[in-house]
């Protein structure tokens, strides 16, 4: 009981003590500055049940769904600008664990419905680097937030069930004149026990065209592990 209670004035003397910056900027005070909050492109509900996309109350969604082949559903909380670009960002080149969790945290909310219904027993997959290109990176983004997301909503990570066995050319590489074709083959599934007749919920960290996570679908479901279906979960798109 004393050792609890002077681990919590611990914890309280470092709260006050510790200097707080804004996960976006850096700037000293609040975890989200006023400047960057007002930059931050939320996508809100009401959505599209199918892509996420953002519509207008009664509306219907008039989005062309044929870039979510092989997955069931889709859902980004953050368009790929401004605010939500520089936490990506940060977490992808700083290895800055406060943007990845600000984001992590939205990606969860924007799933918790699906999560408490169909995907209530799903297992979490992260797109995965390639290996030589995960030894130049401070950190695996899209590792970071499946870890992340998985735990808010008590479902299980199945790390390095996926991997990449071909290294592709990024996807915005100007030499890049198909991107199917860049990612064609690029994935295997390392861990199939883990995934046999399950759902499974594909994590990364921004969607533009949808080309690798449509590959990485496609593997899931047709590779040695059979997986059910395939959900999509990123913290920004690029489009929408």
């Amino acid at each position: 009981m004393v050792r609890r209670h002077v681990s919590e004035i611990g914890r309280a003397v470092l709260d006050c003590v510790t200097v707080r910056r804004c996960v976006a900027c850096g700037e000293l005070g609040m975890e989200l500055c006023a400047p960057c909050a007002r930059l931050l492109d939320e996508r809100r509900a009401p959505w599209c049940d199918r892509c996420g996309a953002p519509l207008a109350p009664g509306a219907r969604c008039t989005a062309n769904h044929r870039w979510m082949r092989n997955i069931t559903i889709a859902r980004a909380p953050f368009r790929y600008a401004g605010t939500a670009g520089a936490l990506v960002r940060r977490l992808k080149f700083e290895s800055d664990r406060g943007a990845g969790t600000m984001l992590a945290a939205k990606m969860a909310a924007a799933m918790r419905v699906w999560a408490h219904r169909d995907g209530r027993r799903a297992v979490v997959v992260a797109v995965p680097l390639h290996a030589r290109k995960r030894r130049g990176r401070p950190i695996d983004q899209a590792a970071f937030l499946a870890r992340e997301v998985a735990g808010r909503l008590g479902l299980t990570f199945a790390d390095h069930a996926l991997r990449r066995v071909r290294a592709t050319l990024p996807q915005g590489d100007p030499r890049v004149t198909s991107r199917d074709r860049n990612v064609e083959g690029a994935f295997r599934v390392r861990r199939p026990e883990r995934l046999r007749g399950r759902v499974v919920l594909l994590v990364d960290d921004v969607t533009t065209s949808g080309a690798t996570a449509r590959e990485c679908a496609r593997t899931i479901l047709r590779g040695p592990g059979g997986a059910r279906s395939v959900a999509l979960v990123t913290a920004c798109v690029a489009r929408g």
